[in-house]
């Protein structure tokens, strides 16, 4: 029996998750399963495997004990205090926990003045749209804004015509828009849109005496016309264009309503589920969450594309609209797409993160479901390490993404972190015989487990709960591991489930002996 040894590199499958394909097509560089896990290491800046980033609390303290119901920020302007300041910019930082408006700071949070109990503690969410430094929010039972420079909460009133309410009903939704307060999903009303006039958004007169294109507007009293799908969501793309997702059915308002502006069909196949489930990247990309599961991209005018379909779709399609609220929410550090799907009666779920470098998904768990967000922000700090993703948990705290310390735990919980790497296989499926790892971890990188699956097929060689062989590889060059494992299919896996423990992963070189069968796979 001839015998053919191969030495190949094992580098990171930076394109991530794959799950749409047969295990024996295992497309190169992507992986069969992980957990926990990146391509892009945001502490170093630097393309390498490793943990993800933990969780932090970004305030100690917490308002009351009850879901984060809202989360976000309005930027104001001060005079410098000397000459070190530059910008003389101040970032007011609000939160709603179980209805209870307060300012946040990383010292603690301050309940608004006339904030407590403001707003409903029933709903799972609200919304919020900011505008000249009041903050309005939509809960569908009342009507309050924000005044961010007094922390103030007052009541949010209509100088000219009336807020929209139907029926005792008020909107769930609300956005500003091209200088309008827009709000919509009223639940006796949902096809409905309405907006303030332009600049005011105490005004609400639909029909005055001097018709204006700044004036109040909305759908039965405009041109464009209501929804002719139930509104889900809004989107404010632009000054010029406002996207309405309805439950199958994607709407794209090009223009002021009050003046001329129209609708256009975008897609009347695929719309969005109920809130806020999008987010767009400083490029102008809009990602968003599909009313039937997966992930899409577009751009005004342009159908949206699928970007789960050829990896992840078959999860994406287990997402059940009444029981989920989708989140998502771009970060600048690690340049991609959070998603998450927080069960609204609580329990564990499956995040995911979509690196767009590499067009890669990675899916994410908290140990602790109360982590799983019902509120998600983009802080947009004055320093480098307050521009981070903050997450409003379902225990009242508001937790950050630890990108510089870093983090080596969720608040507290271990991360457990995987990734499979391989198959090893060859062409024309002989038997092979894993004999050699050199293997390489990142400068101060905590040690991770190894462990050699080899079976008949890819597919049992992943099933399998046993290790050929196993071990554990330490920060820097480790010493070579010259054991052997056998099987048609071999996979690698490397794990840490630690408490306060990260790793990075640099190289692993791999030795392969061959019987009667062509060069290995190279991976």
């Amino acid at each position: 029996m001839g015998r053919n040894r191969t030495r190949f590199d094992m580098p990171w499958p930076t394109k991530g998750l794959v799950e749409s394909l047969g295990y024996e097509t295992q497309p190169r560089g992507t992986t069969v399963d992980c957990q926990n896990v990146r391509a892009y290491d945001p502490g170093t800046g630097r393309s390498r495997g490793g943990q993800r980033a933990g969780l932090a609390k970004y305030v100690n303290a917490r308002t009351a004990d009850g879901k984060v119901q809202d989360i976000g920020q309005v930027v104001g302007r001060d005079t410098p205090s000397d000459q070190s300041e530059v910008g003389a910019r101040t970032v007011y930082n609000y939160a709603v926990t179980n209805g209870t408006v307060a300012k946040v700071t990383t010292s603690g949070f301050t309940t608004a003045t006339n904030g407590s109990g403001a707003l409903s503690s029933s709903v799972p969410a609200i919304f919020s749209a900011e505008m000249f430094g009041d903050v309005y929010f939509a809960d569908g039972a009342s009507a309050k804004k924000w005044t961010a420079s007094t922390n103030t909460v007052s009541a949010w009133t209509a100088a000219s015509g009336s807020l929209p309410v139907d029926s005792g009903n008020e909107p769930r939704l609300i956005e500003s828009w091209n200088g309008r307060i827009v709000m919509s999903g009223i639940s006796s009303d949902p096809h409905n849109w309405f907006m303030s006039a332009v600049g005011d958004p105490t005004n609400w007169n639909y029909s005055p005496t001097v018709q204006t294109q700044t004036q109040a507007v909305a759908g039965n009293n405009a041109e464009a016309g209501k929804s002719q799908d139930i509104v889900n969501a809004m989107c404010p793309y632009s000054d010029d264009i406002l996207i309405i997702f309805g439950d199958h059915s994607i709407w794209q308002m090009t223009g002021d309503p009050a003046a001329g502006g129209r609708f256009d069909l975008i897609s009347s196949s695929i719309g969005a589920p109920f809130g806020r489930p999008y987010c767009k990247s400083p490029e102008g990309v809009l990602y968003f969450f599909g009313s039937r599961g997966g992930v899409y991209r577009m751009q005004p005018g342009q159908a949206p594309v699928n970007i789960t379909e050829q990896q992840i779709q078959d999860r994406m399609n287990q997402y059940n609209a009444n029981t989920t609220l989708v989140r998502m929410v771009w970060s600048d550090r690690e340049r991609g797409v959070y998603v998450f799907l927080t069960p609204l009666g609580g329990g564990a779920t499956t995040n995911y993160y979509y690196d767009v470098r590499n067009q890669s998904w990675w899916p994410d768990k908290f140990g602790n479901n109360d982590h799983n967000p019902i509120s998600v922000h983009t802080f947009d700090g004055d320093s480098a390490s307050d521009r981070t993703v903050l997450l409003g948990g379902q225990d009242g705290y508001v937790r950050k993404f630890d990108y510089d310390t870093p983090s080596k735990s969720d608040d507290g919980t271990a991360i457990d972190s995987y990734v499979y790497l391989g198959p090893c296989q060859l062409q024309g499926r002989p038997k092979l015989m894993l004999t050699e790892l050199k293997t390489a971890l990142g400068t101060g990188s905590n040690d991770v487990a190894f462990g050699i699956y080899g079976a008949e097929t890819a597919q049992a060689a992943h099933a399998l709960s046993s290790a050929d062989f196993s071990g554990t590889f330490s920060a820097g060059r480790n010493k070579s591991e010259r054991r052997r494992a056998m099987g048609h299919d071999i996979f690698i896996k490397l794990q840490n489930n630690s408490d306060n423990q990260a790793w990075s992963y640099e190289f692993m070189g791999v030795e392969l002996n061959s019987f009667d069968g062509p060069r290995a796979r190279q991976w």
